[in-house]
């Protein structure tokens, strides 16, 4: 009975044709409805174009110090306040629409993407410059701190003051040291949870430190609440309840701790439990940013806020901490409608690039692959659609640099399809029956898919964590696309594909999987491939490189020396030169239109003889002012040195344009190089990310391989840079880590092989020079194809956003094709041939000792038996 009743459920179970084609229909069907749904009615509707695509609007902030507001501002002062801002609007990174650049002379430049209204720009500005105060309170509102002292006698606060005067509140301000709070992890301490974090605070010197001495042994004395409050923004606080909410505020008892609280009261009065704080008519939270116990006396320097914080709320408060307790003002001196880089479609046009693009990729899986490479864009878009959601979902902004991400995204999972493909055809055209040739090629294709796209994980979170706003604006789209990427390959497509060979309906029928019986054991289908020593010829392709980056080096040196200045041989923006932005924007009293900007423009140009600006006509332009471009703006961004006749210049120009308001600033270069530094800083750790894993998984000679081939694509990269005489700019560097994620995936990928060749061919076998060079020869042909297709299809992507000129930047596309095209083949011609002759040397490494008796043990040796105890350490 029992055995019936199994069976029964056996069959019901058991893999028919059928349940397959059921299967099939149902998974496919299902996974189009929701491209198709997901795209129409979320994806579509929560687009974030950067500035570069929609355009936004562009502010300008003056730095005062505090207590000293007309002394001059250093660029180590600006970074921090650059940083500080940074944190509070977009948490560090370039990824929703807002960036924070440090420009010389004490501003700072903002830039928000998106066509802002009047009342959305005027609040925007407001959160800019209104920098919040950082006061501590006791639960019954007495400030703790007044003039940096602790509030011995118990003064309170005017509301009315405070309200009407937001300066007032700079008296409460606690002594804390700049920037001196950090999110921290402690997981484990203090009872919190393993991932939890604390906030550390340090207070500004030894006097501060006696203070909070003095106030946390008055708090913890008191016999009801011990608690110390955090408040930001409390006028904003005060001035929200009078207006807004004035029957409350009443009911509070005009006391900000009463009012933050549900029912306005800090308990229950029914049962004496604490009320939840406001979350619906406004956040309290964005007010009352902490509320500390305190048990005892505390004579630290630092002191820690604990409470289970997540990683975000602990950077949150932290960069709230130092914002409110910072010693500076911030003042808006101008700002503007920014206008997109390129044409008003210039999004619509890479939406367009995008649609060919994956149209061209569909056409060439079809054809090379049939069924299955119908299934392959099935899930290359659904790999598309996914990233495209997260994205949607965390409101990252599409921008040139995550549009780089995504390139790389694609030719990544189209690589991940052609491994599995070609190591099908390999197996049936070497006899193997078509099911078990898909068991084995899925099987044996793991380790090249898991490998090449870990180690370009590697390089997404080290950029990530080590790079500048925008490098991790960057890498979190190459993260999402690589994760998305192993998710849809892993469990999307390799099931399906077994399932549907496994129907038996292709076991007759390989020409619809675009293989052909003819090419079954016959050993003339790869003899070209095969045939050609790519070990041999390697010579000629280093030599190749060799000269091209000599030429590079002579074209550097002649531009360096002309110039005298060493970096004069980039052709670099203004970004990496510096330089000088003179605005004239409309006077308090007066209204500059289109006709009148183009009027002060010609009259600049035509008078240069009295400004003396070289190349002036190149570097003037008229920007709108905002976005109904009604008032206008002139403009000159130029990197020439005119610091010595700056003060000449603007006096001139606001005595011709009375009508003006000059305002003139340095463009600081230390963004730019400040990018640069932390990718070269990435880009060596990364390196070293790879060399563990890769000798974690493969050896050491593959590790110094790839790095060697690595180097040798930023040199070549570099030299093109400078041959062509690109301009170095951060889309430039974006290019060049792209180029590095998808070399890597590449060269991983042939080594892999190799790996593999050696494991079934030549297990615990010394290799000769000539048995090296076989398995480099042998293995590089087995992936040839797979590599150009991968390479051709992803150059093909680049070349179709080339040709739709305004979708991406020109010099971006120009140098990921040629950066593409050295990836490729470093990873055949340059690290395999570096292997060989590493892997030559550790094999002479292995003989030598071996000959030596450098493993002999002395004594009795044990007795082999062949399948028992025959292995090999």
């Amino acid at each position: 009975m029992l055995r019936k009743i199994g069976n029964f459920f056996k069959k019901i179970i058991s893999p028919t044709n059928w349940k397959r084609w059921l299967i099939l229909f149902i998974t496919l069907v299902s996974t189009i409805v929701a491209i198709v749904c997901g795209s129409i009615f979320f994806t579509s509707k929560n687009i974030n174009k950067s500035v570069e695509y929609n355009g936004g609007v562009e502010f300008l902030i003056k730095i005062n110090k505090g207590d000293k507001p007309d002394e001059a501002i250093d660029e180590k002062f600006s970074k921090e306040v650059s940083k500080a801002i940074e944190e509070r609007l977009n948490g560090g990174v370039a990824f929703n629409g807002t960036s924070v650049e440090v420009q010389g002379n004490g501003k700072i430049r903002i830039t928000k993407n998106g066509e802002l209204s009047k009342e959305e720009r005027s609040e925007f500005e407001k959160i800019i410059s209104n920098k919040p105060t950082l006061i501590l309170t006791d639960s019954s509102m007495i400030p703790l701190f007044i003039d940096g002292e602790f509030n011995r006698s118990r003064n309170k606060l005017d509301y009315d003051l405070i309200s009407s005067d937001p300066k007032e509140l700079r008296r409460y301000v606690a002594p804390l040291k700049p920037n001196g709070s950090e999110a921290i992890l402690t997981g484990g301490q203090y009872g919190q949870d393993a991932s939890s974090k604390s906030v550390s605070v340090t207070l500004l010197n030894y006097e501060a430190q006696l203070e909070w001495e003095a106030a946390t042994e008055f708090i913890s004395t008191q016999t009801r609440d011990k608690a110390i409050l955090m408040w930001i923004n409390l006028d904003d606080l005060i001035n929200m309840a009078k207006e807004d909410f004035y029957d409350d505020w009443v009911d509070s008892g005009k006391n900000p701790y009463n009012f933050v609280h549900v029912d306005n009261k800090i308990f229950n009065s029914s049962n004496n439990t604490p009320n939840a704080k406001k979350l619906y008519t406004f956040d309290a939270k964005k007010y009352l940013i902490s509320e500390a116990r305190v048990g005892e006396k505390l004579s630290a320097p630092t002191f820690r806020i604990t409470g289970r914080f997540s990683d975000q709320e602990a950077r949150q408060l932290s960069a709230n901490i130092n914002y409110g307790s910072s010693n500076y003002s911030l003042d808006v001196l101008s700002s503007n409608y920014v206008q997109p880089d390129n044409t008003s479609n210039s999004f619509e046009s890479a939406l367009l690039a995008g649609a060919v693009v994956f149209g061209l990729i569909s056409i060439f899986m079809i054809v090379n692959y049939g069924v299955l490479g119908l299934l392959s864009t099935v899930s290359i878009s659904l790999y598309m659609f996914l990233t495209l959601l997260m994205f949607a979902f965390l409101q990252g902004e599409y921008s040139p640099v995550t549009i780089a991400a995504l390139i790389i995204g694609i030719g990544i999972s189209v690589d991940s399809n052609i491994i599995v493909f070609e190591r099908l055809k390999n197996e049936v055209y070497s006899g193997e029956r078509l099911k078990k040739s898909m068991k084995l090629s899925n099987k044996k294709s793991l380790s090249s898919i898991i490998d090449a796209n870990i180690t370009t994980l590697i390089v997404s979170f080290i950029l990530f964590y080590f790079g500048t706003s925008k490098v991790k604006g960057f890498s979190i789209s190459l993260i999402f696309s690589v994760i998305f990427t192993l998710v849809v390959m892993l469990l999307f497509t390799r099931t399906l594909s077994q399932i549907l060979i496994n129907t038996g309906v292709f076991d007759n029928r390989i020409w619809l999987l675009g293989m052909y019986k003819k090419k079954i054991n016959n050993i003339n289908q790869t003899k070209g491939f095969r045939s050609f020593n790519f070990i041999k010829h390697a010579k000629w392709f280093v030599l190749g490189s060799l000269l091209f980056i000599l030429i590079g080096g002579i074209v550097y040196g002649s531009f360096a020396g002309i110039n005298n200045d060493f970096w004069a041989g980039f052709n670099r923006s203004i970004e990496f030169r510096g330089g000088v932005n003179i605005s004239l924007q409309s006077a308090e009293t007066s209204f500059i239109d289109h006709a009148r900007a183009l009027e002060i423009k010609d009259y600049i140009i035509n008078h240069n003889d009295v400004f003396k600006i070289d190349n002036i006509e190149n570097y003037i332009n008229i920007i709108p002012a905002d976005s109904n471009k009604l008032e206008w703006k002139v403009v000159i961004e130029t990197p020439q040195n005119l610091t010595a006749r700056l003060k000449e210049i603007n006096s001139e120009l606001a005595k011709v344009f009375k009508d003006t308001d000059p305002i003139s600033f340095g463009i600081s270069s230390i963004e730019a190089q400040e990018l640069l530094k932390n990718a070269m800083l990435s880009i060596g750790i990364s390196f070293a990310g790879i060399i563990i894993y890769t000798m974690v998984r493969l050896k050491w000679t593959f590790s110094t391989a790839a790095i060697i081939g690595l180097l040798h694509d930023i040199v070549m990269t570099i030299s093109f840079v400078v041959i062509t005489r690109l301009q170095m700019s951060p889309i430039i560097i974006a290019a060049m880590l792209s180029i590095i994620a998808f070399s890597i995936n590449d060269t991983v990928v042939v080594f892999d092989r190799i790996r593999e060749t050696i494991n079934n061919e030549y297990h615990n076998q010394i290799l000769s020079k000539e048995q090296i060079a076989k398995i480099a020869n042998s293995s590089i042909a087995d992936v040839f194809k797979r590599s150009i297709y991968t390479s051709a299809t992803t150059i093909a992507a680049v070349a179709v956003l080339l040709m739709f000129g305004n979708a991406t930047d020109l010099s971006f596309n120009i140098m990921m094709v040629f950066g593409l095209a050295i990836g490729s083949y470093s990873s055949i011609f340059i690290a395999t041939r570096m292997w060989t002759i590493l892997e030559n040397r550790r094999q002479k490494g292995i003989k030598h000792r071996m000959e030596k008796g450098f493993w002999n043990l002395p004594g009795p040796t044990e007795q082999i038996f062949q399948g028992i105890n025959d292995y090999t350490a």
